[in-house]
C-alpha cells in the first residue's frame, strides 16, 4: 500500500488544528501526520504532544511562511514513492478525506496532484474550493467558489488545472521533482506557482468531488485582511513572471496590463495594500527572471498543451462580486465562533 502523509503548517492553530489532528486520526484510510510549526506563541505543541502524541512535530524557531513550512514537512517523509496532502490546519476533513483523494494515483498514472473540494465552515452546503482555475488576465481563483455543494458533477474525478493548497495530495517523487512550493511567496499563490510547474513538467492534475473537508476561511492570515492583499497581489506577478510563456503574454498582455493597471488606479484611490504588494515585486523580479529561465527551459509540453487551461478574462466586477461572496462566508465562520 502506497503510504500517505499529510503535512500540516501550523501558527496558532489552537483548538481548529486539534479538531483537524482528529479528524484525521479517525480516517477510513489513516496516514502518517506531520505538523510544521511556525513559532507559534500558543499552545499548539504542547496540546500535540498531549492529544496526539503519535504526531510527528517539526518545530520552527520563526514563522517561515507555509511554502518553506511544507517544503521541510516533505523532506522529512524517507519514501520516495509516497503520496503527500497539502491540508491547513483550519480544516475539518470528512471520514473518508484520505481515502477518496488520494484514489486517483491508483489508477491513473499520468495524474500529479489531486485536488479536494473545500467548503465553508459556516454553511458547508456552499464550495470554497474544487481546485484552481487560471483567467487570461493572469487572474488565479478557486474553482466553483460560491457554488452549492449539490451542483457537483457525479463523477469520481475530473481534470483541473491544478489543487488549492489547503487541500491537495501530490506524489512526493513529482513534488520533488520540480521544487516544491516556491518559499519566496511566504503565503499564497505557491499552489497556483506549483500547478503551472506541474503541467509543465507533463503532469496531470483532477479533482474529486467527493474528498470533502470544512474550511474555516483564511483563519490564519483573516479573510480581506491586508496581509491577504498584499501577498496576493505581489504573488501573482511573481507567478506570472515565473511561468507565463511568452507566447501567452505576446496575446493576452492587453487583458494582464488592463486588470493591472484597473486595480493599481483603484489602489491608489482607495489605499488598497494591494498596492504596496505590487510595488513590493518589483525588487525582485530579477531572481524571478532566472528563475523563469529554468522553468520555462525545463518544460516538457508545448505552450499550446497549458493554454488550453486558461479561461476568458475575469472583469473586475466579478472579482469584486467573487471577494464580497467570500468575505462574507468567510466572517459568517468568525461570527459562528463568538
Amino acid at each position: 500500500m502506497t503510504r500517505v502523509t499529510v503535512v500540516i503548517v501550523n501558527y496558532n492553530g489552537g483548538e481548529t488544528l486539534l479538531r483537524c489532528l482528529s479528524a484525521l486520526v479517525q480516517q477510513t484510510s489513516r496516514p502518517d501526520i506531520i505538523v510544521v510549526d511556525n513559532a507559534s506563541a500558543d499552545d499548539s505543541l504542547a496540546q500535540i504532544a498531549r492529544q496526539h502524541p503519535a504526531v510527528q512535530v517539526v518545530p520552527l524557531r520563526r514563522n517561515s511562511g507555509f511554502a518553506r513550512g511544507f517544503n521541510i514537512g516533505a523532506s522529512r517523509i524517507d519514501a520516495d514513492d509516497g503520496i503527500v496532502v497539502a491540508l491547513n490546519p483550519d480544516t475539518l476533513p470528512s471520514a473518508d478525506f484520505i481515502e477518496r483523494l488520494t484514489a486517483p494515483f491508483a489508477n491513473q498514472p499520468k495524474v500529479g496532484s489531486v485536488a479536494g473540494t473545500l467548503t465553508f465552515s459556516s454553511n458547508p452546503k456552499v464550495i470554497a474550493s474544487a481546485g484552481i482555475v487560471v483567467h487570461r488576465n493572469g487572474v488565479a481563483l478557486d474553482a466553483r467558489v460560491g457554488e452549492a455543494l449539490d451542483s457537483l458533477p457525479a463523477v469520481e474525478s475530473q481534470p483541473v488545472f491544478g489543487p488549492s493548497g489547503g487541500a491537495a495530495a501530490y506524489r512526493l517523487r513529482v513534488f520533488r521533482e520540480v521544487g516544491g512550493f516556491c518559499e519566496p511567496f511566504f503565503l499564497y499563490l505557491e499552489d497556483v506557482d506549483l500547478a503551472w510547474r506541474m503541467r509543465f513538467a507533463g503532469h496531470e492534475s483532477v479533482w474529486v468531488p467527493a474528498a470533502k473537508a470544512r474550511h474555516d476561511y483564511s483563519a490564519s492570515a483573516g479573510e480581506g485582511s491586508a496581509l491577504k492583499r498584499r501577498l496576493i497581489a505581489r504573488n501573482r506577478i511573481w507567478t506570472l513572471v515565473r511561468c507565463l510563456p511568452v507566447e501567452i503574454w505576446r496575446r493576452d498582455r492587453a487583458a494582464i496590463l488592463t486588470t493591472d493597471a484597473l486595480a493599481s488606479t483603484y489602489g491608489l484611490a482607495t489605499l488598497d495594500p494591494a498596492l504596496w504588494g505590487r510595488l513590493a515585486a518589483l525588487p525582485l523580479l530579477a531572481p524571478r527572471l532566472r528563475e523563469r529561465c529554468v522553468i520555462q527551459g525545463q518544460a516538457r509540453v508545448s505552450w499550446e498543451a497549458i493554454d488550453q487551461w486558461l479561461q476568458p478574462p475575469v472583469s473586475p466586477r466579478r472579482l469584486r462580486e467573487l471577494r464580497q461572496l467570500t468575505g462574507n462566508l468567510a466572517n459568517q465562520s468568525t461570527h459562528d465562533k463568538r
